[in-house]
């Protein structure tokens, strides 16, 4: 792709935008916004951008130079044939008295030197309604347009009836092109040919701009620039710090989750070893738990043998828990069951099966069962050892 068409695809675009409602909202916006800041503030953080108005009297001899803006005020006066030099001086004198910056320079020219009509043309055209005007200015005026300069503003967008209306601004070239060339060996070179709407003691510019787009010297608000680059700065400024705030915190939470995981692995750890420990005592103190609870055996023997006449012999004895079983040999087996549960360690004393007699001793031979009191048991084993 040429330059020609990556120009002609931008201007497109700029007209376009130019005539959509875009640029009056945003406008609108931006004057709604600023309202919001004091005056003051306002100012030193985008001041107002300046602009020297070029105003061309009626006889066409004499230029006034005023602070254009919304109370605009006469700089200077000087007739376009005077000394060369001193027109310089002069003008460098008045670009000077502009404290924020080279201001835009726009040549209002006076009411008879400037035609104006209204055309009307197809909705169609208005994303290229620059050239579809210069095609057909030769039909629309009589003059073609390569003889003028011209610029249009939308007044009315009809989309019913699908037709622009459109006011048109022209002047023809052979009557300021000895007024630019004098301006040019000045050293005014300027920004934009306006129109002024009638005679008035304070000029008002229309805001046309009659020259051509590549015929328009770039304007650049320094200090607007720089206030918008430090706006820029300050915005990239504020995102790297917000990122570092995000990064930091996250960060933060993972350390902080790392430490947490740290410290549950502990607590993991102190809670098995609790476990551990828990599990140990409970080994440990399993038997003499086990021994305690469980009857002991000597102290039952001691028993029985303290309690039982001498005419009774034990031939087995077992214990079982709390129960304890006898087999033995006795003369008159019956008195076994009072003697047993007489004895504080011993109760529920019973035979089991049938007793008998045993034909090599003659005594009879008996099988009985006890339940062995556990607390006199404890009491015994505890009391045992003082005694």
């Amino acid at each position: 792709m040429n330059s020609n068409a990556v120009n002609n695809a931008l201007g497109q675009m700029q007209a376009r935008y130019r005539s959509s409602p875009l640029p009056g909202f945003l406008s609108w916006w931006r004057g709604e916004l600023a309202s919001l800041v004091p005056e003051g503030l306002r100012r030193r953080m985008v001041s107002p951008r300046p602009s020297l108005w070029l105003v061309l009297d009626e006889s066409g001899d004499t230029l006034s130079a005023w602070r254009g803006g919304d109370a605009p005020e006469r700089l200077d006066e000087f007739r376009v044939a005077d000394d060369l030099q001193l027109l310089r001086q002069r003008w460098h004198e008045a670009l000077e008295r502009f404290e924020d910056g080279a201001p835009e320079i726009r040549l209002c020219l006076p009411e008879r030197l400037v035609l104006e009509t209204s055309v009307e043309q197809p909705l169609a055209v208005e994303s290229n309604l620059d050239a579809a005007l210069g095609y057909q200015l030769d039909q629309l005026t009589p003059f073609r347009a390569a003889d003028v300069l011209f610029d249009h503003r939308i007044v009315d967008r009809n989309v019913r009836t699908g037709r622009l209306r459109i006011d048109l601004r022209l002047v023809p070239k052979n009557q300021i092109n000895e007024l630019l060339e004098r301006l040019d060996v000045i050293g005014i070179h300027p920004h934009a040919i306006d129109t002024l709407p009638d005679d008035r003691e304070v000029p008002l510019c229309e805001g046309f701009n009659l020259l051509p787009e590549a015929q328009r010297p770039r304007y650049v608000y320094k200090r607007a620039r720089l206030n918008w680059v430090l706006a820029g700065v300050a915005v990239l400024v504020l995102g790297l710090v917000m990122a570092q705030s995000l990064y930091l915190r996250n960060r933060t939470v993972d350390r902080l989750q790392a430490e947490v995981a740290a410290l549950r692995a502990e607590a993991e750890q102190v809670l098995a070893l609790q476990r551990q420990l828990e599990d140990s005592l409970q080994a440990a103190n399993f038997l003499a738990e086990r021994r305690r609870r469980q009857p002991v055996v000597i102290q039952v023997l001691d028993e029985v043998s303290r309690v039982l006449p001498d005419d009774m012999w034990i031939n087995q004895l077992q214990v079982r828990g709390t129960e304890l079983t006898m087999m033995g040999l006795a003369d008159g087996s019956q008195r076994l069951i009072e003697i047993i549960n007489e004895s504080p360690l011993l109760d529920e004393a019973e035979f089991r099966g049938a007793i008998n007699v045993d034909p090599a001793t003659g005594q009879e031979r008996f099988n009985a069962r006890a339940t062995i009191t556990r607390r006199e048991v404890q009491d015994a084993a505890a009391s045992g050892p003082g005694e």
